[in-house]
């Protein structure tokens, strides 16, 4: 399973995988956002990046990270 899942507010999974930590994550986490909103403005409404575990690591609202 991968340690790392980068959801949109409402549940849709926008890309899972490996980290070496929660910073590295969060950083490929920021361009993946900034991609999608640039393809997908109407969905960019919220995103949700969480760890294995479950626990939320960062979270983006309609303002870019």
């Amino acid at each position: 399973m991968p340690s790392h899942r980068l959801t949109t507010g409402d549940g849709a999974v926008l890309r899972e995988w490996d980290a070496a930590d929660a910073t590295a994550a969060e950083s490929e986490a920021v361009d993946v956002v900034s991609r999608h909103r640039a393809d997908d403005p109407p969905g960019a409404g919220e995103y949700v990046l969480r760890d294995e575990a479950g626990g939320d690591v960062a979270r983006w609202g309609p303002i870019a990270p």
